[in-house]
């Protein structure tokens, strides 16, 4: 992949996720004026529930199918081992749905959800595993369009059918619900079609060989979908507990808002992971420098912009809620701040998996997310609201310290030398 199309890729990838992105923000005002805090607070719920999930049906296995794309010469074979993550994902969520049946009233008085809303959270999120896989076939190849077009269509469909849903029906919470479980199997039937169009999956093909190759690569990464989870999703479970399912709501809005700031650094992410593997596979070291030199000074871009947010977040989220809400203005910074540092972050994770030692990811966001929940308990005690968004920046920036110096040492890169060995060249 040339520089020029890496560009190229991260623009339209910027371009997909601020419309993908922006699509949710024009259901907000619909959802914060003809849903009580409350009721709010169910949706927040029900979100977290279905990443908790998601860690347990096989989202990281679209990592592995990733990978493989440069591995293997033949299409067919790639197929065969897409079929074996495909069919780990079905095997993991038949588990998962089974337990659930077993233990449903458990379930229910831990998170403090319905067995209607957990079950619907296990269909959401084993649709989303699927659909990552397409996903990043896609962007892997450097098809940043239909990447992008793919992730706006869902967006679309999901907030018609919720304003479809809340408004003329009168679903309330459950209108939002619906609407994200409909559209994702839907959008994970489809996506296991295009797979085989393409010939990407080979479903009924069996290989032990790949379906253990792929939970090699797979199962280190649960405990980092854990601590991804303990930072950014269990401050709700949290908040309700603490504060009551209402502030969850206020806290769900603000992260949401949030979130725009992820836009720009997922655009670059998404183009820069498939341009850094095949210059990693090269291992030229001019090649290294200039990805340090470019990785420094997209840190530099984020930092000098974060202060911004502190001063814009009020203001946005009376606008965009309404004044029932302006607590969460009072958060918007430090999550936005959160988001900045996860930003920067995401240019380093990519070492790790492209040096297949995820393992060491998993430590790492595990570490980071359990420091989140101790900061939490104490935080939320001292300082409400805005003390879930302090322990989330503190969080998020000590898993950027921690996944940089793993970053470098399972794939040294020229982080502190790049002027010595440019002088040396010349």
């Amino acid at each position: 992949m040339s520089n020029n199309l890496l560009l190229k890729n991260a623009s339209t990838y910027f371009g997909a996720n601020v419309i993908n992105g922006l699509i949710p923000f024009i259901l907000l005002p619909i959802l914060t004026r003809y849903l009580s805090v409350e009721s709010y607070g169910q949706v927040a719920i029900f979100q977290t529930l279905y990443w908790a999930v998601s860690a347990f049906v096989g989202i990281t296995i679209a990592g592995a199918s990733d990978r493989k794309f440069f591995e293997l010469s033949s299409e067919r074979d790639l197929g065969d081992f897409i079929g074996a993550c495909v069919q780990i994902c079905l095997f993991l969520t038949l588990a998962t749905l089974g337990l659930f049946v077993i233990f449903s009233s458990q379930f229910s008085d831990l998170t403090g959800a319905t067995s209607e809303y957990i079950f619907y959270a296990i269909i959401v999120a084993a649709s989303l595993s699927i659909i990552q896989i397409r996903l990043g076939q896609w962007q892997i190849r450097g098809k940043a369009k239909i990447f992008g077009f793919y992730q706006i269509m869902q967006s679309t469909l999901i907030v018609a059918l919720s304003v479809l849903l809340i408004v003329f029906f009168s679903f309330d919470e459950l209108g939002r619900i619906l609407s994200q479980v409909l559209i994702c199997a839907i959008f994970g039937v489809i996506s296991i079609l295009l797979l085989r169009k393409d010939k990407l999956l080979n479903f009924f093909s069996w290989n032990p060989q790949y379906i253990k190759e792929s939970l090699h690569f797979s199962i280190p990464l649960i405990p980092h979908v854990a601590g991804v989870f303990f930072i950014s999703m269990a401050d709700r479970f949290f908040i309700a507990g603490e504060l009551g399912v209402a502030q969850a709501g206020i806290y769900m809005l603000a992260a949401q808002l949030a979130t725009v700031v992820s836009l720009v650094h997922e655009s670059i992410n998404r183009a820069f992971l498939p341009w850094l593997f095949e210059k990693l596979t090269l291992n030229k070291s001019e090649d290294k420098r200039m990805i340090v030199k470019f990785t420094y000074l997209w840190f530099a871009t984020i930092l000098a912009s974060t202060p911004l947010l502190f001063f814009i977040g009020p203001n946005i989220v009376i606008v965009i809620a309404g004044p029932e809400y302006s607590e969460a203005g009072n958060v918007f910074g430090w999550l936005a701040l959160g988001h900045s540092f996860g930003g920067m972050y995401a240019m380093l994770n990519c070492y790790i998996y492209f040096s297949k030692k995820t393992y060491s990811l998993s430590i790492v966001t595990l570490f980071s997310g359990i420091l989140n929940i101790i900061l939490l308990v104490f935080f939320l005690k001292i300082y409400g609201l805005v003390g879930a968004g302090i322990a989330f920046s503190i969080s998020m920036l000590v898993r950027f310290f921690l996944t940089w110096f793993l970053a470098h040492y399972v794939h040294p890169m020229p982080w502190f030398s790049i002027r010595k060995q440019v002088t040396s060249v010349n």
